[in-house]
């Protein structure tokens, strides 16, 4: 009895051992292309109102920003009230208007690569319950009406 489960111990260790223990893939190249850097939810607790802020990276390869459009999580609802700025604390002129559960961001100027925007969405109300809101995040760029997505912003909240 005892050999059997030492022998079993063993192959099944041995199986293990032999398979991968991480499965990845390639990150696609952030140096030429809008990404999203990071995401601050405030205050940290689910309150009825709350203030979503994200960072967009725009690369020194990437093309001009004309206008970014976000998705709206089911369970939140936004006011027109945002406040955008460049890295330097500039404050970027943009039209915005709420359509239902989109945001559309229209840019005076265009955003020129080598940027780094603040998105705060100031006035955000929670309906619903999460841990993890996620807005999909898309942009226009110069010379194309194509609205072509550029990530996602994860807002998670831990107790």
């Amino acid at each position: 009895m005892l050999k059997k489960f030492i022998f079993t111990t063993v192959v099944s260790l041995t199986l293990t051992a032999s398979f991968s223990a991480v499965y990845a893939s390639q990150i696609p190249d952030t140096k030429s292309f809008p990404h999203i850097l990071s995401t601050v939810q405030f205050p940290q607790t689910k309150w009825g109102i709350i203030r979503h802020t994200f960072k967009l990276e725009i690369p020194q390869n990437s093309s001009a920003i004309t206008q970014i459009n976000i998705d709206v999580p089911p369970g939140l609802t936004v006011k027109n009230d945002f406040s955008i700025s460049d890295q330097s604390g500039r404050k970027v002129q943009a039209n915005t208007t709420v359509n239902g559960n989109k945001i559309a961001i229209a840019f005076a100027q265009v955003v020129a690569p080598a940027n780094i925007l603040n998105i705060d969405l100031n006035k955000v109300n929670r309906r619903g319950t999460s841990n993890a809101w996620l807005y999909r995040v898309s942009a226009k760029f110069v010379g194309s009406d194509a609205e072509i997505s550029v990530g996602v912003a994860q807002f998670r909240i831990y107790f």
